[in-house]
């Protein structure tokens, strides 16, 4: 199997992989490159309405609230809260070989909660994350390319592991 042949969104594709010690990489496009420039950078950022000033992610050609094409890339601290997360024990992304935190990460700066930054939760325990976690964003640097940025518990995150009870 050629690298040009695996295709991990089959059985074979994600064992090939795994075997290989790769794990995908976002491929960004017009729409998403500015996300995906930011990061790189250690920047976390995300569209802007001008007409309206709401907040969106993921990015879209116009603004989901009010319709305008007018949106600006603009950076937010990084500082947000858990809004769902899925336990991944199925090991469903290749080269993944512990069960991982996949959330949905609502930023602060974000009036509704609706703007959704999708990463993973590191720097925890599994059983530390839980709904409405204060998280801050760090970056993963993956290739020259590509950074992720990826969650962390914030200041005031009541961890189990340490006996605390959210």
């Amino acid at each position: 199997m050629t690298k040009e042949s695996v295709h991990y969104d089959t059985t074979a594709g994600q064992e090939e992989l795994r075997k290989r010690g790769l794990q995908p990489l976002p491929k960004p496009d017009e729409l998403t490159a500015p996300y995906w420039q930011a990061a790189r950078q250690h920047q976390l950022k995300i569209q802007c309405c001008d007409a309206c000033g709401e907040f969106q992610h993921p990015p879209k050609a116009e603004c989901e609230r009010c319709g305008s094409a007018n949106l600006e890339w603009q950076e937010i601290s990084g500082k947000a809260e858990v809004y769902s997360f899925v336990i991944d024990r199925r090991l469903m992304i290749p080269s993944f070989e512990e069960p991982y935190v996949v959330a949905q990460i609502n930023p602060v700066e974000a009036r509704r909660n609706t703007v959704r930054i999708t990463a993973n939760i590191c720097d925890c325990e599994l059983e530390d994350v839980y709904i409405g976690m204060p998280v801050e964003v760090f970056f993963e640097d993956r290739s020259e390319d590509i950074s992720l940025p990826q969650f962390r518990p914030g200041p005031g995150a009541k961890l189990k592991s340490r006996g605390e009870t959210p």
